[in-house]
């Protein structure tokens, strides 16, 4: 490491304080090149945490030992998985509680509920009773900050995250981006993880985000049929409830189509609503490998 390197890292490291360090994991990406990042930089965190929605891809979940093979071999803390506390409805995951309501997840309407409340509110609930948060004095045990990592990098996308995000921080938070900091892009996070010898995560997010592209869709529809298939019977039975502001799980499209199951709302009938689609019957227009390494995150 050069002097200039040396001088940045320690710049960095003072620049966080005393207060307890946490990094919001997503498994993809970003996030991984994150943590190397802040061992390359000497700096270790308090807590590691991952927000299981329940309805994460198994490729997700298999890289969590990939990374804490990798953290117990640089001595950091080990991921700490959280989970949306048991809600009355007994909803175990994202997916569960969008069958049971006949709804697709709200990002599908434009909106980012089902984020806040299966990834953000888990992350917040565990610190706040294990770092120990006083709703009288609004403050911590240790002090009144915490300090929490996010995986955005440098990149353009990212950035209008970061200005979305700024002052919506949970009470008693500072939020800090290291790799924008570093003017880390995505590609320059993806030559850090190959450097270290680890394999390249798959995009961290649920099988059925309404974010998913054509290809992404095909690639689960070929890899995973079963969860495609729980896809379209989420369509089916939001367009039985009355579906009519968006298509479907992608918004101007339905899944549904594109995988050749057929229009939801026409299969949106009493009958066909209350059984599941079968995986058998999906069509996967390009059952070949692709690339879904993640973005954000």
């Amino acid at each position: 490491m050069t002097l200039l390197a040396h001088a940045s890292s320690r710049a960095f490291r003072a620049s966080l304080g005393c207060d307890p360090i946490i990094v919001a994991y997503g498994a993809g990406v970003d996030s991984t090149a994150m943590l190397i990042g802040l061992r390359n930089h000497k700096v270790t965190p308090n807590l590691i945490l991952f927000a299981d929605t329940g309805s994460e891809k198994p490729e997700t979940k298999a890289y969590l030992g990939v990374i804490g093979a990798w953290l117990a071999a640089n001595a950091f803390p080990p991921i700490t998985i959280v989970r949306r506390r048991s809600p009355r409805a007994g909803d175990v995951s994202l997916h569960d509680e969008c069958l049971r309501k006949s709804i697709l997840p709200s990002l599908a309407y434009g909106g980012h509920s089902c984020s806040l409340k299966w990834k953000v509110d888990p992350q917040w609930a565990f610190t706040r009773d294990h770092l120990g948060w006083d709703r009288r004095l609004r403050r911590w045990r240790h002090g009144p900050y915490v300090t929490k990592l996010i995986g955005y990098d440098a990149g353009p996308s990212d950035a209008k995250r970061i200005a979305k995000a700024s002052g919506k921080w949970p009470p008693g938070h500072r939020y800090r981006y290291p790799l924008a900091e570093w003017g880390w892009t995505r590609e320059i996070c993806e030559s850090v993880i190959a450097d270290e010898g680890l394999p390249t995560p798959l995009k961290s997010s649920c099988f059925m985000c309404p974010a998913s592209k054509k290809h992404e869709v095909d690639w689960l529809a070929a890899t995973h049929p079963e969860l495609a298939a729980i896809s379209i019977e989420m369509e089916r039975r939001a367009h039985h409830r009355g579906l009519t502001t968006t298509r479907g799980l992608g918004r101007r499209w339905s899944w549904s189509e594109h995988l050749g199951a057929g229009d939801p709302k026409e299969a949106a009938s009493p009958l066909i609503a209350s059984a599941p689609f079968q995986s058998g019957d999906l069509r996967c227009s390009r059952p070949q490998s692709f690339d879904l390494s993640e973005s954000p995150n």
